[in-house]
Parts: structure tokens; sequence; C-alpha cells
């Protein structure tokens, strides 16, 4: 009969998370894992076959945990606005899942990541992209090629650009970027609505 396990990979993964408070960490070793989590390296080992593929899933869980709220904000009112605004309030709140977000990008996980993960890596913003066609819609009542790309930038490079280096230094992102997101947002839904 097996032994029942004393840890669980969440576990491990928020030990993992939680040493991205230290801005000089970006991707953590299994040895400061181990010692953040009290659980033996070997019994890491065990459960994740590498380093890399244990911060492939913590990355993967981050953007799933991430994809919550902002598809939560994309199919509420205002959506392009609500998930403009979502990013930087998120990443204020939950500053090492953040962090844990910025250790890859999913290309570079999709050619070097593990195998086991790749479906999962490809497939980690479907929903999120539906939800971002369905605002679109809803915003514009089409989701063309230059609108969605626009809605994009808007959503994603606009307040990302604001709060990545707060992330990349593990700085408090400032109350004032919410304003200037939402307002840069607006004024490209505005430009937009104008067009049609």
């Amino acid at each position: 009969m097996a032994r029942p396990r004393r840890f669980t990979d969440d576990q491990v993964l928020d030990a993992a998370r939680d040493l991205l408070a230290d801005p000089a960490t970006t991707r953590p070793a299994i040895a400061a894992i181990s010692a953040a989590s009290g659980i033996h390296t070997g019994s890491i080992y065990v459960r994740f076959a590498s380093r890399e593929e244990l911060l492939a899933r913590l990355w993967l869980r981050s953007i799933r945990r991430f994809h919550v709220g902002l598809i939560a904000a994309l199919s509420g009112p205002d959506p392009l606005l609500a998930a403009a605004t979502y990013l930087p309030r998120y990443c204020r709140e939950e500053p090492t899942e953040a962090r844990a977000m910025k250790m890859f990008r999913r290309e570079e996980l999709l050619e070097t990541g593990p195998d086991d993960l790749r479906a999962d890596l490809a497939a980690v913003n479907d929903a999120m992209n539906d939800a971002m066609r369905a605002a679109v819609v809803a915003e514009f009542g089409d989701a063309d090629e230059p609108r969605s790309t626009i809605a994009m930038t808007t959503v994603k490079a606009i307040p990302y650009g604001l709060v990545r280096e707060y992330i990349a230094r593990a700085l408090p992102i400032p109350e004032w970027v919410d304003d200037v997101t939402a307002t840069a947002t607006a004024a490209v839904i505005h430009k937009l609505r104008q067009q049609d």
C-alpha cells in the first residue's frame, strides 16, 4: 500500500512562487524551493521531473488564475475597460503571481517546455481569447481583425507596459497606473466607436 502524500503539488508551487518576492529571483532553484517549503529535494523531484517542469507548471497555474478574473471582466459591462484595469489591480494584489507569469513567454515554453505540458500550454489562452472576441463583438458589433488586434493591444499592452518594470523589480504598483490605464483604454475605445 502506497504511503499517503504529505504535501501537495500546490504547496511546492506556492513555495516557488513566494520566492519570487525577492527581486533577484527570477526562476527559483529547487534547493531554494525545498528550503522554503520544508519539503525534501528528493520528494520534490518525485513530483516534478525537473526544475523546468516545476516552473512551467507554476507559470501555467499563474496564467490560469489570472484568467479567471480577466474572463469575468471581459464578460461584464464595459468589458474592454474592465479587463484593461483588471490587469494592474491583479498584479498589485498578487505580486508574486504576477512575477510567476513573467517567468516565461508561452512561445518559449511551447518550444522548450516539457512534452507532457505542450497541449496545456497550447490551449492556455483559448478561453481568454474566446472571451476577448465576445467582448469585441459586444463593444463594436464585429470582431474583425483590426478591431480584435486593437482591442487586444488595449487590454494587454497598455496596462502591461505600465506595470512591467514594477513587476520585474518586485515593487508595489502605484494606484495612478489604474487611472492612466483607464484613460488610455477609454480613448482607444472611443476612437474605434467613431470609426463605425
